[in-house]
């Protein structure tokens, strides 16, 4: 019976807790990996929320820079900066690219009522093309994003078809012949399966 014991009965999820609570370690050693699980409970949170994060602070930062802080004589070098932000490459997703874009269209979509069931079973190209219900709610709805989603269920929930038809994303795969990276497909279900698996346990 004791050989058929396991310690701990059932399996973990903070093992660094469990160290600091059973194993056998000296006063010093207690602290210093009390330290490092704070410090890793602090920035799991950004981890977890890179794309929103970085979205949400290049959304506020061109609001406000475009709409009340800058004079006519600032703009070209305000531009200048933040387009350098905003470029991304074939080879790197860039968080702030893609989270302020999906942002904005979170932002149009609820003001002009491009959602719910009416709007996912239109399949008449000219109507979605000048679907316009006014109905305002688009900055109300980010302000909901911000608070409740990390960038899972953040790309989960609100990336589409048509996000990715306008932005030209695509997923990549490796070419060990060419030794390049290179467009694997152009459909959506793969560019949103690739984008969740690199972001699923931060990419491992």
């Amino acid at each position: 019976q004791a050989a058929a014991r396991k310690f701990p009965e059932a399996p973990q999820r903070d093992v660094l807790l469990f160290l600091l609570e059973h194993a056998p370690l000296n006063a010093w050693q207690h602290d210093v990996l009390a330290m490092i699980r704070d410090e890793a409970y602090y920035f799991a949170p950004q981890g977890q929320t890179k794309i929103m994060n970085e979205g949400w602070a290049s959304y506020w930062h061109s609001t406000i820079m475009t709409q009340h802080a800058l004079t006519d004589a600032e703009v070209v070098e305000y531009a200048d900066h933040h387009s350098g932000t905003m470029a991304m490459s074939p080879q790197r997703l860039n968080p702030y690219k893609i989270g302020i874009e999906l942002l904005r269209d979170i932002e149009e979509r609820w003001n002009k009522g491009q959602f719910g069931p009416e709007w996912e079973h239109c399949d008449d190209f000219h109507a979605r093309q000048t679907w316009d219900r006014q109905l305002g709610l688009g900055r109300e709805k980010i302000f909901e994003v911000r608070r409740i989603h990390n960038d899972i269920t953040f790309i989960d929930t609100f990336l589409t078809a048509d996000f990715c038809r306008k932005h030209k994303l695509f997923s990549f795969a490796y070419n060990d012949s060419s030794g390049d990276y290179e467009i694997a497909s152009r459909e959506f279900d793969q560019i949103k399966q690739q984008l969740l698996r690199s972001l699923t346990n931060h990419g491992r």
